[in-house]
């Protein structure tokens, strides 16, 4: 047997001999170079300045305050180590409130101290809960802290470690993000609010017409709700949907469009005319989203609009179209004789015996003569002709497309001036009524001088073709009135 250094014999073979309790030699200096890092790991974590650590005994008496706790509470350790409890840092209108919500929810008493920040841990429950700790210089800061219950070898309680960190940059940021909401809904209740205040009909589509919003304006203006609206193709609520479409891809080519009349057509069937302006809109990146409409009611404008028109182009006693309207007629109705080839007639009239009147009862009895007599020459003839009141007691009558013949076209022509001359031959019975008086009845006579002109496909002009029926009229009054004189010559 050899020796070995160690002492320790060993067979001359060489091979080595185990020698019982050097393996557990070596692992018990594993284990406790294990102790020492894990000491220092503990050692380093408990007194990290990131989080506070303090621990208690079973009564909440602090007995371990680390350096982040010093750090975020202003105390040094010295200060509150067998002092006080961490229900003393804590603000105490919680402690109360945690205290009473804990009651209820674990149904037993829990007095709002101390207990209510460790009761739930000491029954074995995991326990995180927000809470506002109170500086040494009486500043606050939120807190989240997490409570563990100490136990000894027979699982009795011998303290508590509450870890704690300062939750101020989370609830800072909780609370710009729940301005920020705040402020985005009350940014949306805005633009909203303006959207349903808007006294035009608004919505907004895709590119490819399709609702995407509307307003209360909108949604009256088809009879429809806005979910109705949403979803459904912007030309489906106007007479002409083909025009609508037109006016989306109109706005999306020139990125605006103003004052495009439409017609909007509710369920009901009721229609009315609008101004549709209309914008395209994009995201912030400018990728087109779709086109922004308004559209505005203007029945009453167009009505108005019709109205002052049919003001400037009638007379306001008779209604009857003035000499300006009475141009443009008699120039449509040459116009269409030289297409067709047919004659057409242009009377003038003159009444006989009515300064008489207006000299005797005043214009107010010599306007109702004139409403009546523009009654007695529309009753005489055709829709398709045109009477006019060309100024004071004188009247035009045209007749259009005859025939292509003229004496048929002069026969007509006559048969129609007898038929006013005896229907202005017949007595007028007017009646009017001053405020405060009884009515007052005039019974007068008047008669028409008539001067007529047949003309057809030729050069004549407007002006020939009513010189030459004024001068026929004139030839009638000189005949004594109550007479038709047809003019001959070159208009025919």
């Amino acid at each position: 047997m050899n020796i070995g250094p160690d002492g320790v014999g060993t067979p001359e073979t060489g091979l080595a001999v185990t020698v019982p309790g050097a393996d557990e030699g070596i692992q018990e200096q594993q284990r406790q170079e294990s102790l020492l890092i894990a000491g220092a790991l503990q050692k380093a974590i408990f007194n990290s300045a990131n989080f506070s650590s303090i621990a208690t005994d079973e009564q909440g008496v602090i007995q371990i305050f680390n350096v982040g706790a010093e750090r975020m509470l202003g105390y040094a350790a010295a200060e509150v180590v067998n002092l006080i409890t961490p229900a003393d840092i804590s603000d105490p209108q919680e402690l109360i409130v945690r205290a009473k919500a804990l009651s209820v929810e674990l149904e037993t008493p829990i007095a709002p101290g101390f207990e209510a920040l460790v009761f739930k841990a000491s029954r074995g429950i995991e326990d995180i809960y927000e809470l506002t700790y109170i500086r040494k210089d009486g500043s606050r800061f939120p807190a989240v802290v997490s409570v563990t219950a100490l136990r000894d070898d027979q699982n009795s309680i011998i303290g508590y470690l509450l870890i704690g960190t300062d939750n101020t940059i989370r609830k800072q940021m909780e609370a710009e993000q729940t301005l920020l909401g705040q402020r985005l809904r009350d940014h949306q209740f805005y633009t909203r609010s303006l959207f349903e205040a808007n006294m035009d009909a608004l919505m907004t589509t895709d590119p490819a017409g399709i609702i995407t919003d509307v307003n209360q304006q909108m949604a009256s203006l088809t009879g429809c709700t806005r979910d109705e609206l949403i979803g459904a193709p912007f030309k489906n609520y106007f007479t002409d949907p083909a025009r609508a479409e037109d006016a989306i891809r109109l706005v999306l080519t020139k990125k605006k469009v103003t004052n495009y009349e439409l017609t909007a057509r509710d369920r009901d069937g009721k229609e009315t005319v609008v101004s549709y302006n209309a914008t395209t809109f994009y995201d912030r990146d400018r990728r087109l989203q779709g086109v922004f409409a308004a559209a505005r009611d203007i029945t009453e404008r167009k009505l108005a609009e019709k109205q002052i028109l049919n003001l400037a182009l009638h007379d306001s006693l008779t209604r009857l179209p003035n000499r300006r309207l009475l141009t443009e007629r008699l120039g449509q109705t040459m116009a269409a004789g030289k297409r067709s080839g047919r004659f057409s007639a242009l009377m003038f009239l003159d009444l006989d015996n009515f300064k008489p009147l207006n000299d005797t009862h005043g214009h107010y009895v010599g306007d109702l003569l004139l409403i009546e007599v523009a009654r007695r020459i529309t009753s005489c003839v055709r829709g398709v002709d045109v009477v006019a009141r060309f100024g004071g007691d004188e009247f035009v009558v045209i007749l259009s497309e005859l025939g292509l013949n003229k004496d048929p076209s002069t026969k007509q022509l006559l048969v129609v001036a007898e038929k006013l001359r005896a229907t202005l031959d017949k007595p007028y019975v007017l009646t009017w009524q001053q405020e405060g008086k009884p009515p007052v009845t005039v019974e007068h006579h008047s008669t028409a001088s008539i001067g007529a002109v047949l003309f057809q496909d030729n050069d004549s002009s407007q002006d020939d073709v009513l010189k030459w029926a004024d001068s026929a009229m004139y030839q009638a009054k000189e005949a004594g009135g109550n007479q038709i004189r047809l003019h001959e010559g070159p208009s025919a």
